[in-house]
């Protein structure tokens, strides 16, 4: 504790020069954990959306259906299979969807349309269509003739609510499917191509369309862990050997890439951010240990070690960095609860918000706070303190004694 003695009497004899340097340094941390903050807000609805919402944590299909997208590949005795799967450890909800194609026609317009038949119940449980209705209301379960559809397909076709719409398609035994639904409600999920072209519809209804009953073409699993799915993919696999179970990782290996970019962008931030702060205090150890030169020297000439002397002035420095960190995290926490409550707001910029990677984000931007990152920014800002003080330390520690007492 007598080199952090010396170190706080050290940087009190240059008081404004020590608060400059500690509020630069606060400031950084202050913008990197706002920073980090706001883009891990980002990603988190980019997960959201485009593997909670779309794809889900593990997907099962018949073995060929990902490769042809044939409405002939199907999984057959859905009901037995979905049953299993419920009941295995570490899954939280499945539900199974049916997909097809077809056109959409309006009193006017018409327009090519994703049609996705749904169980309500269920789909409500492994995803989040049921609370993105800009419009209306979510499928009713029990209803049939109904569909809800995507915002902007709602206005491709130019209908609203409780207008009808006719589903034309080609059905599985060679006949030309048709059927009139009454839109009930419309959503704006966030995923772009189904906000173009997305229709929800009931399972029934659209097995009836399709003439395919008891078919559905894929099982969607929301597991308990979304961060150990393989082993709950590789179990589920076993227990379903004529199926493919793959994770969302393995579905779509683009989104994959993408979520990995999380990491590398926090860590291009703390870079940044702490490349500059080094240089402050690089600045700062060396004007110090100039200024005390002939301090330093009597101090060897007293038969301080040079360990000793360096680990004086490293201390100076680790305390320095620890006080900005206290700033850091009083500014940094402020901030990041002003994102978290209040996000960003660039609607009167971007009134229908933006897109990335297909993905509509809203204008107002939230931000969502996690402690890894909040630790790495404090144990980086302390770390690069203890190092950007090496060099100064070492030219204080291999002065001569002589040479030092003579500066003056």
């Amino acid at each position: 504790m007598i080199w952090f003695q010396i170190a706080w009497r050290n940087l009190r004899r240059q008081f404004r020069r020590s608060l400059i340097t500690a509020s630069a340094m606060a400031v950084s941390v202050g913008l990197c954990m706002s920073t980090i903050c706001l883009t891990d807000g980002m990603y988190e609805r980019l997960f959201e959306i485009m593997v909670e919402q779309q794809i889900g944590h593990v997907q099962v299909h018949h073995p060929d259906y990902p490769g042809k997208r044939s409405m002939y590949d199907g999984i057959d005795d859905a009901d037995t299979v979905l049953a299993g799967l419920e009941q295995t450890p570490g899954v939280r909800a499945v539900a199974g969807r049916l997909n097809g194609f077809g056109l959409l026609g309006g009193p006017e317009r018409s327009s090519g349309a994703q049609l996705i038949g749904i169980d309500p119940e269920r789909e409500a449980k492994v995803s989040q269509v049921w609370d993105r209705m800009e419009e209306g209301t979510y499928l009713q379960p029990g209803t049939s003739g109904t569909v809800i559809l995507g915002m902007k397909l709602a206005e491709d076709l130019g209908v609203g609510l409780e207008d009808e719409v006719v589903a034309v398609t080609q059905a599985a035994d060679g006949s030309m499917g048709n059927a009139l639904y009454k839109v009930v409600g419309i959503f704006k999920s966030g995923d772009a191509a189904m906000d173009r072209a997305g229709a929800y519809v009931s399972m029934a209804d659209l097995q009836e369309l399709l003439v395919l009953e008891g078919t559905v073409h894929q099982l969607t699993v929301l597991a308990d862990d979304a961060d150990n799915l393989p082993p709950l993919a590789e179990t589920l696999g076993e227990a379903n050997p004529t199926l493919l179970v793959r994770t969302w990782m393995d579905v779509s290996p683009q989104t994959h890439q993408l979520m990995g970019m999380q990491s590398a962008s926090s860590f291009i931030i703390l870079g940044i951010v702490f490349l500059v702060a080094s240089f402050g205090i690089i600045n700062t150890m060396l004007v110090s240990v100039f200024e005390r030169t002939t301090e330093l020297g009597v101090m060897r000439a007293l038969g301080v070690s040079r360990p000793q002397l360096v680990g004086m002035v490293v201390a100076e420095a680790v305390l320095l960095g620890m006080l900005s960190a206290v700033g850091g995290l009083l500014l940094g926490g402020a901030l990041d609860a002003y994102l978290v409550f209040h996000g960003l707001d660039f609607s009167e910029s971007l009134k229908d918000g933006f897109d990335f990677q297909g993905v509509s984000l809203d204008p107002v931007m939230y931000g969502t706070v996690n402690w890894e990152p909040i630790a790495l920014t404090i144990v980086t800002l302390i770390s690069v303190s203890a190092l950007a003080s090496v060099w100064p330390a070492a030219r204080a520690a291999w002065i001569r004694p002589v040479d030092a007492i003579r500066a003056d």
